[in-house]
């Protein structure tokens, strides 16, 4: 007598057939929710790693003492911008969102090859032969006469001039003081004549703004000598009344100040939820020696949706710390929050 399956069985069978779908298509789901998870962390791990290590790139080259936090200018003084030292902000100074701070010319010192030489000749070596020809000049109390080793700031001049007449700049550098020299100090941050109002030129609140640690460069005269590295004579002078300025041995080029300002983020997703964080714009390409502030400069956004940008140096060290938190807006976690990274970095 041949068998068959009995409708109670069938029954069965299409039940326990239908359990192992929902139950392996939720396992496929889960599978292909953690791939998206693990793929858009991985992306986020490396947006978040590329950022600090731009700005830690541009960090270094930082003249120390001359780095500040800034606070957003208020509604009614637009022109008017409170701002501290680095070293100066406590957990409590959240206001201060602004990181600025003035950088080397690093491009200018890495120089360009010469032929003379047979090897990379440097633009500036940042070392004063203080026992050749070097001296405050006597009826100019704020100008002096020094001599460079190593420097050609003819080099300077080529570098700096292709790099600001990217901007639209075709002013000369050393006329214009676009390109200036700052003594190195006695720590080698940066001199400090008196404090940071009265150092830099950052946001004075009168025409008359100080920058007392900054030179022009009014002249120079470059031996070259098929042997010998050439050395440059220079004749400085501080763009602001300065009559206590001491000679060192070392100083620093400057050709800009650099910004890193926290921007809200007017983006809408899809579904029209609003996305609750910032852009980090990264401003360059101004002085402050001259009056300047980070609005006068050239612009780019170098990281979006971040949701907290924060720093901090330590008081011992010449330390900077980093903190910073991504978000990716499109992967939610649940009701309330997105996937999120943070990372922090210490920079010398």
């Amino acid at each position: 007598m041949k068998k068959s399956f009995t409708l109670i069985e069938l029954i069965i069978v299409m039940v326990i057939l239908a359990i192992l779908s929902v139950i392996t298509f939720k396992i496929l789901a889960r599978v292909y929710q953690n791939y998206l998870y693990v793929k858009a962390t991985n992306k986020l791990n490396n947006k978040l790693d590329y950022t600090m290590e731009m700005i830690s790139a541009k960090l270094r080259d930082r003249i120390r003492n001359s780095v500040i936090a800034t606070k957003y200018p208020d509604t009614n003084h637009p022109n008017l911008v409170d701002f501290k030292g680095i070293g100066e902000i406590t957990n409590s100074d959240t206001d201060y969102k602004i990181l600025e701070w003035i950088s080397k010319d690093y491009e200018a010192k890495n120089g360009i090859w010469s032929d003379a030489l047979g090897h990379i000749q440097t633009g500036w070596s940042g070392f004063i032969d203080l026992g050749y020809n070097s001296h405050k000049i006597a009826d100019n109390p704020k100008e002096f006469n020094v001599t460079s080793i190593d420097t050609n700031l003819t080099i300077v001049k080529l570098i700096d001039q292709n790099i600001t007449s990217g901007y639209g700049y075709n002013q000369d550098i050393f006329e214009s003081n676009t390109t200036v020299l700052i003594f190195s100090g006695d720590d080698m941050g940066g001199d400090i004549v008196h404090d940071l109002n009265e150092s830099y030129g950052w946001y004075k609140d009168d025409i008359n703004r100080f920058a007392k640690a900054v030179f022009a460069i009014k002249d120079y005269n470059t031996s070259i000598s098929q042997t010998k590295s050439p050395n440059t004579v220079l004749d400085i002078t501080s763009i602001s009344e300065n009559n206590d300025t001491t000679l060192y041995s070392r100083y620093f080029l400057a050709r800009t100040a650099y910004a890193l300002v926290p921007i809200e983020n007017n983006e809408t997703l899809e579904d029209g939820t609003k996305v609750n964080d910032y852009n980090i714009t990264f401003i360059y390409n101004y002085q402050p020696w001259q009056g300047d502030w980070y609005k006068d400069g050239n612009s780019s956004i170098l990281a979006t949706h971040v949701t907290e940008f924060r720093f901090k140096k330590d008081l011992d060290t010449p330390m900077i710390r980093l903190y910073m938190c991504m978000q990716a807006p499109e992967v939610e976690l649940n009701s309330t929050h997105n996937l999120t990274l943070c990372k922090e970095k210490a920079i010398f």
